[in-house]
């Protein structure tokens, strides 16, 4: 999966979880939206370290003797 696909299933799901804990009519409802906002913070905070990583490996390709 690219890093916009994750970014976007990130967003998805960071909505959905936004919208159902706040218009969760029932506590398995709220708790579903708080899991896929977790979900979603979990998957933005790995793609932060991912692109990090993916730029210093770059720059190692670009200087290869520092």
């Amino acid at each position: 999966m690219s890093n916009r696909g994750i970014l976007i299933a990130a967003l998805v799901l960071l909505a959905a979880g936004i919208v159902l804990a706040a218009v969760g009519s029932s506590v398995l409802v709220t708790a579903v939206g708080w899991a896929l906002f977790g979900i979603a913070l979990v998957l933005l905070v790995s793609l932060a370290f991912l692109l990090v990583g993916q730029s210093e490996d770059r720059d190692r390709l670009r200087n290869p003797r520092g």
